[in-house]
This record gives C-alpha cells, structure tokens and sequence, in this order.
C-alpha cells in the first residue's frame, strides 16, 4: 500500500507565515531578551558539552556526578556568555569594520583605528544597538511575512518596516 501525501503548498506557506508573523512580533518588542535567552542556552550547551567530553572523562567519577558536573558547566558556561555577549558583538563589529574599511583606506592602521572605534562604540552601546537591531530585523520579517496575505507597495513595506521598528525598539528601551 503505497501512502499517498497531498500537500498543499499554499497551506505550508501561509502556516510559515504566520510562523514567521509570530517570530518577528516577538523579535520586534522582546528581541533584546529573546538574545540574551538564546546565548545563555547556546552558551551553556557548548559549556556542558566540553566539560562531558572533556573534563568528565579525565576525572573519572561515577555516572550521576557526570550530569551534575555537566548541568554545573550549562550554568556557568551560560552566564558567562551573557557576560561576553557584549565583548563579543564588539569583537564582531570591530572586525567587519576592518575588512569594510580596509579596501577603501588601503592602510591597516587606519582600517585598525577605525575598527577600534566601532568596537568601543558598539561595546558602550550595546543593549541599545541590540534593542534596535532586533526591532528592524523583526519589522523586516513581518512585512516580508504579511505580504503573503496582503501584496504590499514597496513603499507601504517600507513605511510599515519603519514604524514597526519605530515601536518596537521604543518598546524594548521602555522594558
């Protein structure tokens, strides 16, 4: 018997859509939390998973000491990213600005001086720079999302991604 699918893949677009609907809504009023919940996870996950592989198996302990040392890593693995998060996108946007500036300037010490502007810059202003950053990205996936259900003018998309983001970065400064 040979199990016959039908997929309609107008459904599967408009359940991705709204999918997506709901990730931006999220991205566009919580997205600077939303970051700082996924990199303790992530964090944490990298931190357990080396401490298992290789802490546990150099201490030699028995099995229920194994979880607990690596559930002891998750949590310290995972603050301690929370902790560098901002040193890191410092670190990201010093050197993307290096390799930016650098064909232009043909000097690296000037490329440099420049990259390490952008990375105090960015290292100071970080949370606010989160909250804006996460705000356009939510404000761009929502009209990309809506315009499934409602064909949007390239200025409509525009005006709309505007104050989305508008709202949602004031949002996220407020709480």
């Amino acid at each position: 018997m040979i199990l016959q699918l039908n997929i309609n893949f107008q459904s599967i677009d408009s359940f991705i859509a709204i999918i997506f609907l709901i990730l931006s809504l999220v991205l566009i009023f919580y997205g600077r939390k939303m970051v700082k919940i996924l990199t303790f996870i992530v964090g944490g996950i990298i931190g357990a998973l080396l401490i298992y592989q290789y802490l546990v198996p150099w201490l030699r302990i028995g099995e229920p000491l194994n979880y607990i040392i690596a559930l002891l890593g998750f949590i310290v693995s995972g603050v301690l990213a929370i902790r560098l998060i901002q040193l890191l996108g410092g670190m990201i946007a010093g050197y993307l600005s290096y390799k930016f500036i650098y064909p232009y300037f043909q000097d690296w010490m000037s490329s440099l001086i420049v990259a390490i502007i952008v990375f105090a810059i960015v290292l100071v202003l970080f949370d606010k720079l989160l909250s804006i950053g996460t705000a356009i990205l939510g404000a761009l996936l929502f009209t990309h999302a809506i315009s499934n259900f409602i064909p949007l003018d390239a200025i409509v998309s525009l005006i709309v991604t505007i104050l989305l983001a508008i709202i949602g970065a004031y949002y996220q400064f407020r709480h």
